[in-house]
């Protein structure tokens, strides 16, 4: 597993890095930068955890569903 999302707004840049490691490790990053219309940095902050693969699926995997199951009801009102 290797993924990495980006939303950029406003000079606000979010990112979500998740990693998978050999000996059964999960990394999840996920940081945030803020910068000025001058390019200046306001601030740049994030934090790392990491999760043995059960426990990662165990706790994401449910909200990943019902996030999937929100977007598709959004989705199925918006087509209807």
């Amino acid at each position: 597993m290797d993924y990495e999302y980006e939303l950029v707004r406003n000079g606000l840049t979010r990112k979500i890095k998740i990693k998978s490691h050999i000996y059964d490790l999960i990394e999840l990053t996920i940081t945030c930068k803020l910068v000025n219309d001058t390019g200046k940095e306001i601030t740049n902050n994030g934090y790392t955890t990491f999760y043995e693969t059960k426990e990662f699926y165990s706790f994401f995997e449910p909200i990943i569903n019902d996030m999937k199951r929100e977007l598709d009801n959004a989705n199925s009102i918006q087509n209807g």
